[in-house]
């Protein structure tokens, strides 16, 4: 049997690296070939690794949210015939103390980050623990990282709760370590019993509710107990996440100690009867908001975090300027009234408005090339291309296919392209190639019952299209004031590149356009 190695594939121009998003196996387990074991996320697009064949789960090289390179190794696999083998599962059930013990050390998570958050813990305290297996999750500001057992052996105590912060290198459980019995010892009769020496760990925790907190050292101004000694005596009791938060926030040194732990535990209730020095109780200043809040925190997904980059280099690096105007799409919807059912049936796929839009935009375009042009090292680059971008919201965050030589398409090819692309974007299946190098991107905020937006563009590109949802509204035709159904489109540019009569007569020669369309139709 051999092992096969697999690499991160090609994701794209310009991406060098990805983020381990989740593996979807784990060491030991059986793969079948093309199975999903693993997504890598980049900052535009989540991608999936399949199997090339099946075997098992021999080795994987990263954990989830680390960084890796195109080409890097990830995980090996061992080529087997199921059919010929039984894998089993590994237990810790028959083991014996070594007597020796491993520390959990936070690891080093990247350059400028010195501390994480407790996100998990997936072992208790007293609990078997198998090499490799997760036992806790990290998280920064950047990734969330888990961290496996090292050896074999017994959750012996957890220093920190969960929602507590710890620092780059600290210490924040331990576990004792066991060995296993060969293959060929099987009487067992040298072997610690792993129910009695887990009931040991659980005495051993239940001994700590004995703690008395009058011994809590009084180091402060005036014999007073600060905010440290308390920090030092909790080491040993077990502390609630909202108790420790109060406890890191506060500025305040604590007095007139009447209790402090209950049943070995510091919780929130435990400062009711304190006083502090202001006079105030800041903790029940605190505890209401603790107590009714019902905020939800999540981490930002990296592609949300990439949005929000892009959204701010986008404000940060160009000089935005949006204008608007008003578009009659009587004339329009008429037309699509009169073949939508003609074009179903020879092209099978719907006639929508989207389509006129783009073709309007790309005779537009073609009129006024700044609109179509970026800025590149002091340099205005034309791009002789139209490769239109169509934004397309998910669950995830928006992603923007674009639309390849869409001047050569004709409507059914860009219908049925827009349909295939909000298909691939509800599962998840966008990918690079799908989106990158767009020259110019329509937003349609209509669909979700948008009057009125300022769009924010796609860098490095120079303009993007709003539109929104289209409503009867009274205006003047001909000296009648008569219900017309009306949008407004909104088109924010580059004031870099762009001047404001060019983006200005973009919108003219668009509303002209789309309240005639026959010049899109007659149009070679």
């Amino acid at each position: 049997m051999s092992n096969l190695d697999v690499t991160v594939p090609s994701l794209g121009e310009s991406i060098t690296e990805a983020v381990i998003a989740k593996w979807l196996k784990k060491e030991g387990e059986i793969v079948n070939k093309d199975e999903v074991i693993a997504e890598l996320e980049t900052d535009k697009v989540t991608q999936e690794i399949y199997s090339p064949k099946t075997g098992i789960i021999k080795k994987i090289f990263f954990q989830e949210g680390e960084e890796v390179k195109i080409g890097e190794t990830i995980v090996n696999i061992e080529e087997k015939n199921i059919d010929e083998q039984k894998i089993e599962e590994k237990e810790v059930k028959n083991s014996n103390v070594s007597g020796e013990q491993n520390k959990i050390i936070v690891p080093s998570l990247g350059e400028s980050i010195s501390e994480a958050l407790i996100s998990k813990w997936m072992k208790s305290a007293g609990e078997n623990v198998k090499k490799g297996e997760p036992i806790v999750e990290l998280e920064t500001d950047k990734v969330t990282q888990e961290l496996y057992a090292e050896s074999s052996g017994v959750l012996k105590e957890i220093l920190f709760n969960e929602q507590e912060e710890v620092k780059i290198g600290e210490t924040i459980g331990v576990i004792d370590l066991i060995e296993h019995e060969t293959e060929d010892s099987n009487d067992g009769s040298d072997l610690v019993n792993t129910n009695e020496f887990t009931k040991g760990i659980k005495e051993e925790k239940e001994n700590e509710k004995n703690l008395d907190p009058t011994k809590i050292k009084r180091t402060s101004l005036n014999n007073k107990i600060g905010v440290n000694d308390l920090r030092e005596f909790i080491q040993d009791v077990s502390l609630s996440p909202s108790a420790r938060k109060f406890i890191n926030e506060s500025k305040n040194e604590i007095n007139n100690l009447n209790t402090i732990a209950t049943n070995g535990r510091v919780t929130k209730e435990s400062f009711s009867n304190l006083k502090l020095d202001s006079g105030l109780n800041a903790f029940s200043a605190n505890e209401n908001i603790l107590s009714n809040s019902t905020d939800v925190s999540k981490p930002l997904s990296k592609m949300r975090q990439s949005i929000a980059h892009r959204l701010k280099e986008a404000q940060n690096t160009a000089a935005m300027l949006t204008t608007f105007n008003e578009i009659d799409m009587g004339n329009v919807i008429s037309l699509r009234a009169k073949y939508k059912d003609y074009f179903l049936k020879k092209y099978d796929t719907k006639l929508g408005f989207m389509s006129f839009f783009t073709k309007a935009c790309i005779s537009v375009l073609k009129e006024i090339p700044e609109v179509n042009a970026e800025i590149k090292n002091n340099n205005i680059i034309y791009k002789n291309r139209y490769d239109i971008g169509i934004a397309v919201g998910t669950d995830k965050g928006l992603v923007v296919p674009v639309l390849r030589n869409a001047d050569k398409m004709n409507f059914a090819e860009i219908e049925s392209s827009i349909v295939e692309y909000g298909n691939l974007a509800k599962n998840n299946k966008i990918t690079i190639e799908h989106m990158k190098d767009g020259t110019f991107t329509i937003s349609n905020g209509g669909v979700y019952g948008s009057m009125l937006s300022t769009p924010i563009l796609n860098p490095p590109q120079s303009g993007i299209l709003g539109l929104h949802n289209i409503v009867k509204r009274p205006v003047v035709v001909e000296n009648e004031i008569v219900i017309r159904p009306v949008m407004y489109v909104a088109l924010t540019y580059d004031h870099r590149i762009i001047d404001g009569k060019q983006a200005v007569t973009f919108l003219v020669r668009l509303k002209q356009i789309i309240e005639n369309p026959e010049e899109m139709i007659f149009e070679k």
